[in-house]
């Protein structure tokens, strides 16, 4: 019943969506800018304004059918959202319900939150033709910078958002580490229930924003949990055949499949020539381990890199999707959640030592299929 159900949502959204948007729909309008080059741009500007960040508006519009009546679905009006610069629609159709946040009114959280302090927004970018964007800001604390052995780590933080009802207001801790230029980001807890670290596009939106500006300080609780986990990271022996183990349990516990496919050999080949090679690695440490994960889903998971466009699409999926959440996904199995800001995460050997079990069984099974077929 209840796939069924999502089905014919579905089926209702695929609808609206062909029915009323417009077909002059923003296309490749996408952009992004920095004070600092970096990997996904060398380009820089000296300073962010709102105007250079954000050089158009998001307005509100009715649809209309093709008979010139407002878009309804049993019962429920719909709008599109058009960039003033283009007059190009970006996004979905959106219902009554759902709040959208103009560029401007982003844009304020930070300086709400952060204004007349030493803060720096540093990155502005939009994904998927201006359906998603993000502001990454230096809060300009003794976090925003710190060392776990030899590598350096950069503490932002990072305002996520969308207008194509693809994800809450989102607001995270970005750690890059300088040597390798991997990035993890962290959500920001507080269970005091002051700060929200998640925002849905709701009637009461507005409220949870000004909680969000209120709270950015709980930022920096999450970055000291972040450079805790590093530093025990750093503090355990991993060797190679470990590594491996545990990439290929990590990649094959949700799966079907009894054996691995040629292209999760690659995937796991590769985790282990960065976990030994990769930039600031020794392939002695969990550290190296997670730094390897991070190294490929930063800079490697979306394929294609002779292809133009790589680095956003890359850039995207390491901060926004899929390599975001393989990141999140394997972190988590290494070490304990903290309740509060006040605790620290542990390394959790149980977790570590699941995964190099699986790992192993199914890299046995693979070996054995393989000396079948030969």
């Amino acid at each position: 019943m209840v796939n069924f159900l999502c089905k014919l949502i579905h089926q209702f959204k695929l609808k609206i969506e062909s029915k009323y948007m417009p077909k002059n729909t923003s296309k490749n309008t996408d952009h992004y800018i920095s004070t600092r080059a970096g990997w996904v741009s060398k380009n820089t500007v000296e300073e962010i304004t709102f105007e250079n960040a954000f050089p158009y508006e998001l307005e509100r519009v009715p649809l209309f059918d093709g008979s010139g009546n407002k878009a309804d679905f049993n019962g429920t009006k719909y709008w599109g959202l058009r960039c003033s610069d283009t007059g190009d629609f970006t996004g979905k159709p959106v219902p009554d319900s759902y709040q959208h946040l103009s560029n401007e009114r982003f844009w304020d959280i930070v300086q709400n939150a952060v204004g007349g302090t030493d803060a720096k927004v540093e990155n502005v970018g939009t994904f998927k033709n201006r359906a998603r964007r993000y502001i990454t800001v230096a809060l300009g604390t003794d976090m925003d910078q710190f060392y776990v052995g030899q590598r350096e780590f950069k503490n932002r933080f990072c305002l996520l958002d969308s207008i194509d009802m693809s994800s809450s207001l989102y607001g995270v801790n970005t750690s890059i580490c300088i040597v390798c230029q991997n990035s993890f980001n962290a959500a920001m807890q507080d269970k005091s229930g002051l700060f929200r670290f998640k925002v849905r596009h709701s009637k009461n939106m507005i409220e949870g924003i000004e909680n969000m500006e209120k709270g950015i300080e709980s930022f920096i609780g999450v970055a000291k949990q972040f450079k805790h986990a590093m530093e025990v990271a750093a503090s355990v022996p991993v060797n190679r055949e470990e590594a491996s183990e545990a990439f290929t349990g990590w990649i094959m516990k949700d799966s079907k499949d009894k054996v691995m496919s040629t292209r999760t050999r690659n995937t796991v080949e590769r985790l282990g020539n960065l976990f030994v090679t990769g930039a600031g690695n020794k392939g002695e440490t969990l550290l190296d381990a997670f730094s390897a994960v991070t190294d490929y889903y930063s800079h490697e998971s979306s394929g294609g890199q002779e292809k133009d466009g790589f680095r956003m699409k890359q850039n995207e999926s390491s901060n926004f999707g899929a390599g975001n959440r393989a990141k999140q996904d394997f972190f988590k199995h290494l070490f304990t959640t903290p309740k509060t800001l006040d605790e620290r995460p542990a390394f959790n050997p149980t977790g570590f030592k699941n995964l190099r079990e699986i790992g192993r069984k199914v890299e046995q099974q693979t070996q054995n299929q393989i000396a079948m077929a030969n």
